[in-house]
């Protein structure tokens, strides 16, 4: 007989056995899925904080109702590895963790509980099934860039970066990315992807090349240009000037192919004097003046955003001055008292430097500085008056004439 108080193990007991039964135990048999429930399988649809997924099978008696709660799941994976490797059920569900270790291929992971079958449509039979894509084989889509995106003209490096991502545009770590290029130098032709799922290396070229990064069969392209700069155009006017003369230059700026915005204009006179007019975009002018004679390189170096330079070098001949020769006439000659009297000063030496002012000595004692070289007068009274001209041009020279005026009553 039992001893009182005995209460048999959770297991399948004959009859015949129990009324012999003394002292006696069994092993306690899991709870699983009863026979005609279904399973389904279903994974997170972004990694969680640890780097897995999530997965959860579903297991729904034959009445549509959940199987009991603590109802044990087992799951199993041809890759990676899972975390437990089984777990039992609330309210219906069973959850556990999917790891996948670095590695790519697909991984085909299985869901199975006592008598239920596949719910998931997956599979027939006793386990619901669900493809899981690892690293390459998760890739869907590629994006590259370049930083910067353009070399200078003599050449130079770029950083070439390759995002690999999958359906749901999360970052795939791990996953080996392929560069090639059709001009230049890679520093390296394949690298991993870091956490983020982001792959560098770095591009030399001199020429124009278009990179191509390839993950998973899936790439991406981009172009490194060689960067342009602005065309630049300078002429002078005088184009053989002389000293003390003032020279014009015009800038011509031609930004159309450029890559790069103008970030400042330099006129470099060859004498040691410079300026900076700033942005220039177009045309402008700059003047100068020599102040001897000799042979000038005058550069004008145009700097763009990214602080590359294209230069124009235009060589210039200064002539020496020339001095002046001032011919004083004056009308009308003899002239009448209050009568008005024209004098004008003439250059006779032309192409020199600019004149820029006129002293005045009318032989009766009175004075008038001008910057014009005319100039009128009355004279109040009769007789011979010996007037008088100095002009000075802007480079210092100068030059004087003289002429006697006869005024009769």
């Amino acid at each position: 007989m039992i001893a009182r108080g005995f209460r048999a193990p959770w297991c399948a007991w004959p009859i015949a056995t129990l009324a012999l039964v003394v002292s006696t135990s069994c092993t306690s048999v899991p709870l699983t899925a009863p026979t005609k429930s279904t399973i389904a399988l279903y994974a997170s649809s972004s990694p969680v904080a640890d780097g897995s997924i999530n997965l959860t099978a579903t297991v729904t008696e034959e009445a549509g109702t959940p199987v009991q709660n603590g109802t044990l799941v087992s799951f199993t994976t041809t890759l990676g590895h899972l975390d437990p490797p089984s777990a039992r059920t609330t309210n219906g569900q069973a959850t556990v963790k999917f790891f996948g270790d670095g590695q790519s291929g697909t991984a085909t992971v299985s869901a199975f509980s006592g008598g239920a079958t596949s719910g998931s449509g997956d599979s027939a039979g006793n386990a619901a099934t669900l493809t899981i894509p690892l690293g390459g084989a998760a890739a869907d889509n590629v994006i590259a860039h370049a930083d910067p995106s353009s070399v200078p003209l003599n050449g130079g490096t770029v950083k070439i970066i390759a995002q690999v991502r999958d359906a749901s545009g999360n970052g795939l770590p791990n996953v080996p990315v392929v560069f090639s290029t059709t001009a230049g130098s890679l520093q390296s032709s394949s690298v991993s992807t870091d956490s983020t799922g982001t792959a560098t290396t770095n591009l030399t070229t001199t020429s124009k090349a278009t990179v191509t990064a390839t993950a998973g069969g899936k790439n991406a392209t981009v172009d490194v240009t060689v960067a342009a700069l602005p065309a630049i155009t300078l002429t002078a006017t005088p184009a053989s000037p002389v000293a003390g003369q003032p020279v014009t230059f015009t800038i011509g700026i031609d930004a159309t192919n450029a890559v790069n915005p103008v970030r400042n204009v330099r006129i470099d006179y060859g004498d040691g004097d410079f300026e900076d007019l700033g942005v220039v975009t177009g045309s402008t002018t700059a003047s100068h003046v020599y102040d001897s004679d000799g042979n000038r390189s005058v550069t004008v170096t145009v700097t763009d955003t990214a602080g590359q330079q294209a230069r124009q070098v235009l060589s210039l001949v200064v002539a020496p001055s020339i001095p002046l020769s001032i011919t004083l006439s004056v009308t009308p000659n003899p002239a009448a008292v209050n009568q008005v009297v024209t004098f004008a000063a003439q250059n006779a030496n032309t192409g020199g430097a600019a004149i820029e002012s006129y002293d005045w000595d009318f032989g009766d004692g009175t004075h008038q500085t001008t910057t014009g070289a005319t100039v009128t007068k009355i004279y109040g009274a009769t007789g011979t008056f010996h007037a008088k001209v100095a002009a000075h041009a802007t480079d210092g020279t100068t030059g004087s004439g003289a002429a006697d005026v006869r005024v009769n009553p």
